[in-house]
């Protein structure tokens, strides 16, 4: 696990202590009220709750761009608007996903089902790997994880655009997106980006290992989904930073 880029999201976090403390307790109320009591409408909830932290995601990343050292106070408003339009980003992207996958999967006779499911349940993947032959479910693995990963490689870079001045029809400009790539570097963003993904998988994993013991897979899921959150949008805002400061640069030259 990349452990600097763990550790400068903690200490982005930490430079407003009593601020991290409120906003971890949101996080972990969240999650208590989300796995305990309103199972029944726990899908609403999730979408929710998907919208307010991806609101207050692009907050983050907005703050970084702009050299931000510490978590940013929270905007109602603008983390709802921000929100939703985040939400529709991911839905296209994730329709994109699902589109190429399903094509995958049917071709080689295997169930559409979100991907995420297939590296984190060791369950479903040994059950997938001996009922069909070697060939077809390396090609499916190989095929779903480059999917999945240029779908939010290009992803991550529509969010942090919207970011950058809240403007959804920024988000789908391809050439754009292609241009922001190629001032940040390919091979930089690469790098960066991939570092985000692995420390989200490493902390999906650890809260799965929790989520039979009741109560504990409260408080592990909470700083899971925490950690996840901050390095993901810290890190975007990192990475997008180096576009923003040279697009800054050449504007005042």
């Amino acid at each position: 696990m990349p452990m600097a880029v763990v550790k400068g999201s903690l200490k982005y976090c930490l430079e407003n202590k009593p601020f991290f403390l409120f906003v971890f307790i949101v996080f972990f109320s969240l999650e208590y009220v989300l796995d305990i009591f309103f199972y029944p409408v726990y899908g609403v909830g999730m979408w929710i709750f998907f919208i307010l932290i991806m609101g207050y995601g692009l907050q983050i990343i907005e703050d970084v761009i702009n050299g931000g050292t510490r978590l940013p106070k929270i905007m109602p408003k603008k983390v709802v608007v921000l929100g939703l339009k985040g939400a529709v980003i991911n839905l296209f992207y994730i329709l994109i996903q699902f589109a190429l996958l399903s094509i995958v999967a049917v071709n080689l006779n295997f169930p559409i089902f979100e991907l995420e499911e297939l590296f984190l349940d060791f369950d479903n993947t040994l059950t997938l790997m001996f009922t069909h032959d070697v060939v077809s479910f390396t090609i499916f693995m190989v095929s779903g994880f480059v999917i999945s990963y240029v779908a939010t490689f290009f992803m991550e870079l529509s969010l942090a655009r919207l970011a950058d001045g809240g403007q959804l029809r920024k988000s789908f400009n391809f050439p754009k997106i292609k241009h922001a790539i190629d001032i940040i570097g390919w091979k930089n963003y690469t790098i960066g980006y991939t570092k985000i993904i692995l420390v989200v998988v490493a902390f999906s994993y650890i809260n799965r290992l929790f989520d039979p013991v009741l109560g504990l897979n409260v408080i592990v899921g909470a700083i899971s989904i925490f950690v996840s959150f901050i390095v993901e949008y810290r890190g975007m805002g990192m990475v997008y930073k180096v576009y923003t400061d040279n697009r800054n640069k050449a504007n005042l030259n």
